[in-house]
């Protein structure tokens, strides 16, 4: 069960409209992420809680909070399997 996500630290990546695109660590692999992926790789920029990136889509999108924390884990673990993102521990909000 993932309860925080954060960027890789050495991603490449470049925003075109309201997608990103993100090249693995190795340069092996492209990766582009829709508009939903895409505000999850910002919300994670310096790592955040599911709990809140839910709370971020919700915001967003015309989603429940329920649709929002599967949504949001389903993607976490693509990206991770990718290699672009990292599991983490962090479960709170964002510090801001």
């Amino acid at each position: 069960m993932i309860s925080g996500a954060a960027r890789v630290e050495d991603a490449i990546w470049h925003r075109i409209g309201d997608r990103v695109v993100v090249i693995s660590n190795d340069g092996g692999a492209t990766h582009v992420l829709n508009k939903t992926a895409a505000l999850i790789w910002d919300i994670c920029e310096d790592g955040c809680g599911i709990d809140e990136i839910a709370k971020q889509l919700c915001a967003r999108f015309d989603v429940s909070f329920e649709e929002a924390r599967a949504d949001a884990t389903e993607i976490i673990e693509k990206m991770v399997q990718a290699g672009i993102m990292k599991q983490t521990n962090k479960t709170t909000d964002q510090a801001g």
